[in-house]
This record gives structure tokens, sequence and C-alpha cells, in this order.
């Protein structure tokens, strides 16, 4: 049956290649943008009613700042300036100068002159689709300058409007990052704008009336549209993004409407027709592999969920609700573990799918009767092949009189992330880096990390404060203790309330963030006993001994131990002293696309300062050598030997598959044992703790010679694209 099968399934690729091929060859000679007179008009649903000027005034009370930052992130979107993935403060708009990145530049065409009837667009846009952009463009305001959406406004390059989306290049040019345009795509700047407009009814200081940033909003969304058709163009080359910004486009208007803005039927029907167009290119480019899938699918499924949610019920939109959910509880169970913990072996990649299944949960939370209707019955639709047909089950919300698709299990799970990234955060608030960090997010409100950043992206806090993904845990499920990593913020009371949780319910359920050293011990005294023999007996040239000595005894006074087997990170702590250690899988099902050569590294904390440290990412497909050198056994304290990586970085930038896993002997209250084979013959770390020191001894099987472990000086990347001195 197995050569029947492998036919079977090549068949099917080849159906399914033929077919993509006859899309594109028709999207060429027909418009994309749906045909607005054969969209249902009938209202958006409305889930930020509960914004008043009371809860405004409540959250300007409580969170000293918050209206500033509003204030400040408002206006710099106002003047379309954008702070992204290392870029500095930048103005994007058509022909502006762009400073380049490491001596890489790129020329750009000259400056062109935007009329109001859109002839500027003729040539941008394909054909096809430039009727109905031009006639787009028109409702956008009169003193409106266009964003260039296309742009790489760091190294100047630029793709074209007018090429279909599979068509889309990226990733083989020097110094060319495809990720700035799409951060700029996500519309991640949206809801933040649209806040404004409440904080300005208000009449604090500062803020312009509220229509000014409606207007904005308005003729942001409308630019957008009219240059960038439905798959066609840069923003349309990964489902991932055109997810997220599906979510973002749907909350911010939400936001705006709930501040008693009512937009024109004209720009109602352009942006229903839209969020259409956004739930059919996701549901017909979903990034779903039967193994290797991860983060971008979860993605899918969240902003195809948003849509469904948001829109009024067809047969196309009920299939997408029931598949989102469908699926979401598949991929919850796939890529989290039991213990919390993500699967792509990355701190900061966990943080941005546990703040997506957060989003979700609270949009299901309390979602309309009818939508959940919709979910217990059947529903089949030809575009989504893999849609179970029957009805899913709800469950009671407890507390409310309330249903959700979601089971106890999830909500459980939910908290374990919480508990996960508390683990993961340093003494001084910021997480670990073990893996990659692209500084991706899902959806912000000005969360607390941007208030302790003062709104400075390029300050550590920015991306590395993952307080505000335990705050909005918290805020719904109650169960997560005070810690000083989760305090509420504000935009976790406004996820509170779009949950449905108005006023103190009582928590959903209450799950302990940890676990006490009896049931993290992992190992014996006879494992401990023996490693420490194995080494003594090993030769001096295989074996390496490092010791960070603390200024005074009492390290260990109250110290904690934390166990995530799953992705492998084991944690001491004290008030002294904080001890992370990465040990365990490669993630996403072997391929490693976002794990970095960290096997048996620590991160080390004594007494305030900051003894080891891993330096982050820095960069992706822009400059390679860069990306290697972040992700190699070089840059972190690991078992090392010399001119050797345990794993093969010239498979490509992001698959490590056939590297070592590691596997942990020993964690205990004497410390911690590990091994990997990643250099054939086994490398093993002992890390004892003592009450005034912390003492690291290497030393490997078969004779292979060891050297210092201490990883070579790089610059430390608190976020994608930066560097700190």
């Amino acid at each position: 049956m197995v050569a029947p099968n492998i036919a079977w399934r090549i068949l099917g690729r080849a159906r399914r290649e033929l077919r993509t091929v006859a899309d594109e060859v028709r999207n060429l000679y027909r418009p994309t943008f749906p045909e607005i007179g054969r969209i249902p008009f009938a209202p958006l649903a409305r889930r930020f009613t509960f914004f008043n000027r009371q809860f405004v005034l409540r959250l300007a009370a409580d969170f000293p700042g918050y209206a500033d930052l509003v204030h400040q992130r408002a206006e710099q979107s106002l003047v379309h300036c954008f702070d992204l993935l290392g870029s500095g403060p930048s103005v994007v708009t058509h022909g502006v100068s762009c400073r380049g990145i490491e001596g890489v530049s790129y020329a750009m065409p000259r400056p062109i002159e935007i009329d109001r009837t859109g002839r500027w667009l003729k040539g941008r846009i394909n054909r096809a689709n430039l009727g109905e952009a031009q006639r787009i463009w028109q409702l956008a305001g009169e003193s409106y300058t266009p964003i260039d959406w296309q742009l790489d406004f760091k190294s100047g390059y630029r793709w074209r409007e007018d090429a279909w989306h599979r068509d889309i290049r990226f990733g083989h040019l020097m110094g060319v990052d495809v990720k700035v345009p799409w951060e700029l795509g996500r519309m991640q700047h949206l809801p933040t704008l649209a806040l404004a407009c409440h904080f300005a009814d208000t009449g604090l200081a500062g803020f312009k009336d509220s229509s000014v940033y409606a207007q904005e909003f308005r003729s942001q969304v409308l630019d957008f549209i009219a240059t960038n058709p439905p798959g066609f163009g840069v923003n349309w080359a990964c489902a991932m993004d055109v997810a997220i910004r599906a979510a973002n486009l749907l909350v911010a208007r939400d936001i705006v409407v709930a501040s008693g803005v009512q937009f024109d039927e004209a720009f109602e029907a352009v942006f229903a027709a839209s969020i259409v167009a956004h739930g059919r290119h996701i549901a017909a480019n979903l990034e779903w592999s039967p193994q290797v899938r991860g983060n971008h699918y979860l993605a899918n499924i969240v902003g195809l969920l948003f849509a469904a949610a948001y829109l009024p019920s067809s047969d196309e939109v009920d299939a997408w609700l029931a598949f989102a959910v469908q699926e979401l509880l598949t991929e919850i169970a796939y890529q989290f573990h039991e213990d919390g913990s993500n699967f792509e072996a990355s701190v900061c990649y966990h943080r941005l799918s546990a703040e997506m299944l957060l989003w979700a949960f609270a949009l299901l939370s309390d979602l309309a009767r009818e939508k959940c209707a919709v979910l217990m019955r059947p529903q089949r639709h030809p575009t989504l092949p893999r849609l179970r047909a029957n009805g899913l089950t709800m469950y009671r919300i407890a507390g409310t009189d309330r249903e959700s698709p979601v089971p106890d299990w999830c909500w459980a799970r939910l908290a374990k992330m919480a508990a996960f990234t508390q683990a993961m955060t340093r003494p001084d608030g910021l997480v670990v880096q073990f893996g990659d960090n692209d500084s991706g997010r899902f959806i912000t409100l000005g969360s607390g990390e941007q208030l302790r950043a003062g709104n400075d992206p390029a300050a550590p806090v920015w991306s590395l404060d993952h307080g505000a993904l335990i705050a909005g845990i918290r805020a719904i499920l109650g169960g997560v203790p005070d810690s000083s990593s989760a305090q509420e913020d504000a935009g976790a009371r406004i996820l509170r309330a779009f949950a449905g949780f108005d006023g103190d319910p009582d928590p959903v359920l209450v799950v302990s963030p940890g676990c006490d050293s009896r049931a993290c011990a992992i190992g014996d005294n006879h494992v401990w006993m023996d490693s420490v023999r194995r080494f003594e007996e090993t030769a001096p040239a295989s074996r390496w001994v490092c010791t960070f000595d603390a200024s005074s005894p009492g390290l260990l006074d109250g110290l904690q131990l934390s166990a995530f087997p799953g992705m492998g990170c084991y944690v001491f702590r004290s008030p002294r002293f904080y001890l992370a250690i990465r040990c365990g899988e490669i993630g996403l099902s072997g391929l490693g696309a976002h794990a970095h050569c960290d096997q048996l590294a620590i991160e080390l904390v004594i007494d305030g300062e900051t003894r080891v440290r891993d330096p982050g990412t820095l960069i992706y497909t822009p400059f390679p050598t860069k990306r290697n050198a972040y992700r190699s056994v070089r840059a972190h304290h690991v078992p090392r030997v010399a001119g050797r990586e345990p794993a093969d970085l010239d498979r490509g930038l992001f698959d490590l598959r056939g590297a070592a896993e590691g596997e942990c002997l020993y964690f205990g209250p004497r410390g911690f044992v590990g091994r990997h084979a990643g250099y054939g013959p086994s490398v093993y770390r002992i890390i004892s703790l003592d009450s005034s020191r912390i003492v690291i001894r290497d030393f490997a099987d078969g004779a292979l010679p060891l050297a210092d472990p201490a990883p070579e000086r790089l610059s430390f990347s608190p976020s994608y694209g930066r560097v700190l001195a």
C-alpha cells in the first residue's frame, strides 16, 4: 500500500500546483477585489462597547503615563513615523530617502506626484484592479499623503504593487529585509491610533480633536486597500501577516466606532469587503503541513477566527469560524507542551504564540449567541477540506452564564504558558533569550512594557519585558499569582473587558505557576555522584571548570526550582541569584527553525549582576553571516569543541535538522546535570550550587577535547535589528 499512497500524494500535489498556476493566470486578468455588491452589507460585530468616557478616565487615573503613551503613539501615526525592527524613527512615504543598513542601500525611485483621482496608480496597480483601486483611493482624505507599503525603509529596497504574491522573492539580496514592510503591513499601530479617539473626547491635555484620529485611521485603511489589491504585492506574500493585519484592522475599527464615530457607508463597504478578501486569502494559503507548522499557522487560524467572528454570517464565513475553532484546539495541544512551554525552542516565540491564543480565548469568551449556534452545527465548505463535519461542544464559562468552545484543559494550558514566561523572567524583569527573537506581537494596546520602556522601541524592556502576557492571562484567569512581572497593566484591563469579564468575576481556574523542588526533581543522588565521578576520571584535555563567585554566602537562601522539560528549560531562583539552563528539544518537530546551538547554555545573574547572557538574535535574512553568528555555539556559554559546531548551519538560516537534543539527567537541590551528542561523543555539563558560588564542570566522552565555554563577544541584541553597546 506504500507505493499507491505515495502516488496519490504526488497526484494531489500536482493538482494543487496546477490549480495555483491557473489561479495566478486568472487573477492577472480579473479583479481580485471582492465585488462589494455581492458582499452582504450588514454591520460588523461590536466588541468594544464597554469603551466609554468613564472606562477611559479610569484607565488614565489608574495607569499614570498611559494617556501620554497613547498620545505619543497616535501622533507618530499621524505623521507616518514608524520605528520598527531597528529602523529608528522613519517617515515612510513614496520617494523617501532611506539611510541604508550596514553600508547597504538601494536607490529609491524619483518622487512621484500624488493626485486625488488616482492617476498616479497607473503603472503600479495591475490593469485588472486599477479601476477599483483608483475608486477606493479617491475616498481617502483630500490632504492625506500615502504610505509606501512596499518599501523596506531600512535598506531602501522596494517591491512592486503589481507582483503576484507567489512570485514575490525575498531573502536573496544582501541587506534587504522583507520583514520591514511586513511588520508595517500588520497595521499594529492602528489600535493605539484608535484609542486616541477616546482619550481626545475626555478632554485630556495634548490630544487633537477625535475626528483627526478617526480620519487618519480611515485614510490609512483606504490607502492600504487601494495600493495593495488582494493577492498582489509584498503584503500578501505571507498569510501570517495577512491574518495579523485582519485582526488589528477589526480591533482598531471597533475601538474607533465605540467612540461614537460613524463611518460613511462607502468606507464601511470597502472595509468589510477587504476583511472578506483577507479571510479568503488566509483560507486559500494556510501555512499548514502535517508536521512542520508553527506560529505562522497559529496566526492563520486566529486571524481567520477574528474575521469570522466580526463578519455577518454566510456559508463561507460560518465555515471559517468552525474551522478556526477546530484547528485552534488542535494547535494548542500540538504547539504547546503540557508544562505550558512552546515547541519552537524560543522564549520570545512562546510569547507571540501565547498572545495569539490569549486574544483568541478572549474573543471566544464573549462570542455572539448566533455565532455560538454556528459552532454547534455541522459545517462544510469546499475550500476547507480538513473541516470536520460534526459540530463543536460548548462549555460553560465559570462565574458567567455564557458558553465557549474552549474546554477546561485549554484554560489550564494557558495558565501554564504564563507560568513558563514568569519562570523565564530574570530579576530585572527581562526574559532570557533562548532561541530566536523577532520582536513579533499580535495585538498591542499600549501594554505595560511600552510604558516601562518610555515609548522607546530601542529600550530592551520594549521587547524583553513579557509582563504584559502574564498580566493579560492573569486578568482573565485570575490564577497567576502577583509578581513583579505580573502586575496589571492597561492593556490587560482592556483585554479583560473585551473578553466580557466586567467587574471581578470568580477566576476560571487557579493553576500554580511553577513546581516545588520535589515535584521538579529529575534524577537522584546516585546520578549526581556518578556524574561527578566520571568528570574526575576524565582526562584534563576533555574537561573544563568555570566558577562564578558571589560576594558573600547565602546564595541558596529561599531557593526555588522550576522545570519545563517540554522545551527543555530549567530554572533556579533565589532572592540573590537566577540561573536558567537550556537542555531539550530542537524545536518545531525537529526542524529547529527558531532554535540556536544553545544546548546546555546558561543565563546567570548573581546579586543583580549579569554574569552570563544570551546575546539574542539580531537579524534574519539580510545578513546570513550575522544570523549564523548569533545562533552559533560560539555565541553561547556551552561545552565547546574548538572550531566545531554541534549542528550544520549550512542547511539554511531556519533549519537545524539533525542537531542533537539535550537530555537532563539531574535537576534538584544540588544543581543540574545534562548532556548532548552534537559532536558525536557526548558532552556533559554539571552545574553545582553552593552558598557562595556556582561551579560549572564540563566533560566529554571519547577523548573529545573541550575548549573554554565562554562565548565570543557579540553586541547584545535585545530585539530584532537592534544592538546595545
